[in-house]
Formats: C-alpha cells, structure tokens, sequence
C-alpha cells in the first residue's frame, strides 16, 4: 500500500534526474542540508549508528549521513530518485543501502538507532500510519527527527505560493497545502505511538541568499525532535 498518492510520485519521477543538479529543482533541499545536520549533530551521535532515512529521494542526505559514520538505509517509493541515488553512491565510494518501495509495505527491516523523516510526511496521505511504521521500527531509546511544513495562512502564502507561483524556487505541485501538518497535530501522533517529544525548532529561510538557518518559530518550516 503506498501512502504517497500517484500525483505526488508522479511528480517525483519527473524531477529524479535533477537529485543531484544543486542549482536545480532540488536546490533549495541541498541548501537544506547543513541545516539538517546542525540539527541532528547537536542532539545525536551519529558514528557507527542505524539510521533509517524515510523517503530518501536521490540520497542527498542519506550520503550525508553517511560520511559521518552511520550506517544508513535509504528509503523511498520512487524507483528512478532511488536508481540515481544508488549510482551515485556508487560513484562516491559510499556503503549506503536503498530500498525502493513504500515502508509501509516492505517487511524484514531492522531497528534502528535513529530515524529521520525530512520533508516527507507532508506528501503522504496517512500520516498516522507512517509513524506507526516508525514505531514499529524503533527500539527504547530510538531517535526521530522530521522537519515539514505547517499549516496556517503563512505557510499557504509562503510556502506554497511564493514558492511555487511566484519565486518558482521549486516546481509547481511540489506541495498540497491540505496536506501541511501542524506540530500539535504530529505531536499527537508521536504521543499516541509513545515517542516522547524533546522540542521542535523552527526554520527560517533568507530568500535572498536561498538559505537556512534554525529559528524558534515555526510558523512555516519546523523541525521535530523525539525519542522512544
């Protein structure tokens, strides 16, 4: 059963060859990343640990990650994003295994130390049983991190129209505003598969430079810190 509905794959697999093009339609993603790290290194260690990257797309956080040393398995449920992650891994000597398919259908995984969820959980069509999925993937002490899009009149105006309408910093239809999802609203979600949260930090974005820094609002993009 794939969570993600065909127009959101579809769009996907259009964009796959652009993964690795950092002036292209994922540029903003690459821009993303130092962001992401700041934020996962000043809560976790990731040397020699599990890591799940859940929707990985082309791997460009997954090979992150794994230059720090985790051990990571990238997954996602578009087969090209995850062809050109595969070879580009390859290309850079990188041990990263993917996986193609939804992770609510694929079975046999492990545990893991940490799993990240970024700039996922807003294309999907039942959040709830994504963090089921997590759940079941995680052991006492398991690490989440997820960042995603919250949902109010600012992000609609921001990150939806702006940003695809006006400043076309990515391609129209990267985003269903129905779909943007509130922290109360994971929270609840987290609570219910017992995460506890440890806090949940906004993303400011300078769209002049194109970049990203971490903020304490998170009235637009946010980041989510939790633990099993």
């Amino acid at each position: 059963m794939n969570n993600i509905n065909n127009n959101q794959e579809n769009h996907f697999d259009e964009y796959a060859f652009d993964w690795w093009n950092k002036t292209g339609n994922y540029e903003l993603l690459h821009n993303l990343n130092p962001c992401r790290l700041e934020y996962i290194l000043s809560r976790f260690e990731l040397k020699n640990k599990k890591i799940l990257d859940v929707g990985c797309g082309g791997g460009i956080f997954s090979e992150e990650l794994s230059k720090f040393g985790a051990k990571v398995t990238g997954i996602d449920s578009s087969t090209k994003s995850v062809n050109i992650a595969k070879q580009h891994a390859k290309e850079n000597n990188l041990d990263i295994e993917y996986i193609n398919g939804s992770i609510l259908d694929i079975e046999n995984l492990e545990k893991y130390d940490c799993i990240v969820c970024f700039e996922m959980i807003e294309h999907i069509n039942e959040p709830n049983k994504l963090i089921e999925k997590i759940e079941s993937l995680s052991t006492k002490g398991t690490h989440l991190f997820m960042s995603t899009i919250n949902r109010n009149i600012k992000s609609f105006i921001f990150a939806k129209v702006m940003a695809e309408y006006i400043l076309k910093f990515v391609p129209l239809g990267t985003h269903q505003y129905a779909k943007f999802v509130t922290p109360y609203e994971i929270n609840e979600l987290l609570e219910i598969n017992d995460f506890k949260l440890k806090s949940i930090d906004g993303i400011a974005f300078n769209p002049v430079s194109k970049s990203f820094k971490l903020s304490k609002n998170p009235d637009i993009n946010y980041f989510i810190h939790a633990q099993k």
